[in-house]
């Protein structure tokens, strides 16, 4: 028999029981934020109460997290960089021409962004500053200055924003033409990487510190399509030189990954650090569906993961939300080539690595970007598509059924959810076509369509 007594106080109260039969017990004590429902500390103590005795006990509390995201941010297909309310799941605030975003302990918001000016050249990069209360006429910004680098301005990009909450230090990093990483705060420049036969990408690297370590992603021998497949792992000296000290490398592959793109990178604060895979295309798992083909010969890649590293990259801890095996997507009947249109084409099957539709809510089609990190608790946007193939019988179209999601992660039972889903009219994180088709369907043969959420049920 379990025997169960709660009691809650306010801040500084003390707790009593004075009703305990003698015996042995387990006290556990939560702290919680009940204005925003957070868990912010737990602890527990085992205790031994003796008749006609008082008892006495401290527990130690264990902080559940000391920084916690107010927003979740993010772009959409079209570069648009939004600020998402977390409790309430509405738009709170939405920018163009920015490239990152990135929030700091008492959820101030910052972008970034460069004009082009003249000629196409980049003008200097700013930082701008956003809080419930400003509008945009009184944001305010850091420029960033580069003129003490070897830099072409036509060729500098910012791509990619981290607040490091155990330093509380706001960085930035940028690539220039000779593909070498910076890594700077506000004005002042502060490391810079090199990788031998590796270049920066411009668009798709990201970064993570916490203290004095930094992660950074790149690509491993300097591909042409952009898709970082590697990590590197740096120590650097922030307050007096900020010299980096490069210490390891690993690739995808390391770590069991056979392809795929790094598209995210977070630290825990636990030193954790977290990796978003995204595999995502048709033949190759590329980055993207581009406009390729399906055939009967085809491989669809629509999958993900986030996986859990070592702070010294040594093991993975876990791997959450992967499809790990392909299944068989059959098309139904047999086609003669007849009817509109002529290009109709015998598909017997494809194979797909994507989640079964009913594991849908239990693992990734494609995570793009931690657009929050709470206690114990990471919300990661995640888009990818679902495939039927056409009833040639029933004379019913194909469908690329595509998913928009912001989905929840618990660090304590890994269990996966789906915190808001988007519509294609809504906001896509990405564009998916097939074949020329729609972003959301691809036709082979003429006929009335049908839901592929029901198809696959």
């Amino acid at each position: 028999m379990i025997l169960t007594k709660q009691k809650k106080v306010l801040w500084g109260g003390v707790i009593e029981f004075g009703d305990l039969e003698p015996g042995k017990y387990t006290a556990e004590a939560e702290a919680w934020n009940t204005a925003e429902n957070l868990l912010e500390g737990s602890g527990s103590a085992k205790i031994t109460v003796k008749a006609g005795e008082t008892t006495d006990c401290n527990i130690k509390m264990i902080l559940e997290g000391i920084f916690y995201s107010k927003y979740m941010l993010f772009s959409d297909s079209d570069d648009n960089m939004y600020a998402y309310d977390y409790l309430t799941c509405t738009e709170k605030k939405k920018w163009k021409d920015s490239y990152n975003l990135a929030e700091d302990n008492s959820g101030s918001v910052y972008r970034m962004y460069v004009a082009v000016g003249v000629q196409g050249y980049y003008e200097t990069p700013q930082i701008k500053k956003f809080t419930d209360t400003d509008t945009d006429s009184n944001e305010y910004e850091y420029k960033l200055d580069f003129s003490s680098d070897d830099t072409n301005f036509s060729h500098t990009r910012l791509f990619d924003a981290y607040y490091d909450s155990t330093t509380g230090i706001y960085w930035v990093a940028y690539a220039n033409s000779k593909k070498e990483l910076f890594l700077c705060k506000e004005a002042n420049r502060y490391a810079e990487i090199k990788e031998d036969s590796a270049g920066f990408p411009f668009s798709s690297a990201c970064i993570a510190t916490q203290g004095e370590n930094f992660y950074y992603s790149f690509n491993s021998s300097d591909k042409t399509n952009q898709c970082p497949d590697s990590i590197g792992y740096a120590t650097f000296d922030y307050i007096t030189s900020g010299a980096a000290n490069k210490i390891k490398t690993k690739t995808l592959a390391d770590f069991g990954f056979s392809g795929g793109t790094i598209t995210d990178m977070a630290v825990l604060e636990d030193g954790t650090v977290a990796v978003l895979v995204r595999s995502v295309g048709v033949g190759t798992e590329t980055e993207g569906f581009g406009n390729m083909s399906l055939n009967d010969k085809g491989t669809v890649y629509s999958r993900g993961a986030l996986v859990l590293l070592s702070s010294d990259l040594s093991k993975v801890e876990k791997v959450i939300g992967w499809t790990a095996s392909p299944r068989t997507i059959s098309a139904t009947g047999t086609n003669n080539d007849s009817g509109s249109p002529t290009f109709a084409k015998t598909w017997t099957s494809i194979t797909a690595y994507i989640p079964e539709y009913e594991e849908r809510n239990s693992h990734f089609y494609g995570p793009v970007k931690i657009v929050a990190i709470r206690p114990k608790e990471l919300v990661i946007a995640d888009c990818g598509a679902n495939f039927v193939l056409p009833d040639y019988d029933g004379k019913k179209n194909g469908k690329m059924y595509a998913h928009n999601r912001l989905m929840t992660v618990n660090l304590r039972n890994f269990a996966i959810g789906c915190k808001k889903e988007f519509s294609e009219s809504e906001l896509k994180f990405k564009d998916l076509m097939i074949s020329g088709g729609s972003t959301d369907s691809y036709t082979i043969q003429a006929s009335s369509s049908y839901n592929a959420c029901e198809t696959e049920k």
